[in-house]
């Protein structure tokens, strides 16, 4: 535990002196809801609230690439990543700290995110439920974390890991998305989402622990050269 707060801390102060990934996120996040916004028309949404839920999905899983494609990147442009190997401390401790921390950011992010998709999509008609959405979004970056983390360990001494990292990671996500988009469209009334978003929620929270007992159990091993 000492390690994985040594590790946390280490991350969390190296975004808050340079300010480089989570407004970046921002950015990217907030561009994206516009640009989607307009796709679906001006005044009316061409495909509803519906359409507008799934590419919030869509945006959601290419924003947290931004996060994962620069993981560990600090450390291996300074050269501190094999001193982070042969640290007399649990290799998982790494990977459950960076877990931590991509959580964070996407959460920060989301805080963002989620109040302008209610602004820009969700003011006339109704809508998917608030508390569905948002237990919804905090597991799926929950899952995005652990998965992420996991794979950047796993290409990080790979010399095409920028484009390496999409084409492993979204495969795995596919079921995570998928399963998001519908219990938040099924939570629209007159939908009663009750039932469903407690069997999505469920869903996401044990592909949460999977991933969370694969990443402690595997990253020694996928970091080894």
């Amino acid at each position: 535990m000492r390690a994985y707060r040594a590790l946390l801390r280490k991350d969390l102060l190296l975004e808050l002196r340079g300010r480089e990934l989570v407004p970046a996120m921002v950015v990217f996040v907030v561009g994206a809801l516009v640009l989607v916004r307009l796709g679906l028309g001006g005044e009316r949404l061409a495909g509803g609230t519906r359409a507008a839920t799934g590419l919030l999905w869509v945006v959601v899983v290419f924003t947290s690439m931004l996060a994962l494609v620069r993981s560990f990147a600090q450390e291996r442009e300074h050269g501190i990543w094999d001193g982070l190997l042969s640290a007399p401390a649990d290799r998982s401790a790494i990977w459950a700290a960076r877990a931590s921390a991509t959580f964070l950011f996407l959460g920060v992010t989301q805080a963002v995110a989620l109040p302008l998709f209610w602004l820009f999509f969700l003011q006339d008609g109704r809508s998917p439920s608030l508390a569905v959405l948002a237990a919804a979004l905090a597991l799926a970056d929950l899952g995005v974390a652990m998965l992420g983390a996991l794979l950047a360990g796993l290409v990080s001494n790979v010399r095409a890991r920028e484009v390496l990292l999409p084409v492993l990671f979204l495969p795995f996500a596919l079921p995570l998305v998928s399963v998001a988009v519908r219990m938040t469209v099924d939570s629209i009334p007159p939908q009663n989402g009750g039932l469903g978003a407690l069997h999505g929620l469920g869903f996401l929270a044990l592909y949460d622990t999977i991933f969370a007992l694969l990443g402690w159990a595997l990253f020694e091993y996928v970091v080894e050269d």
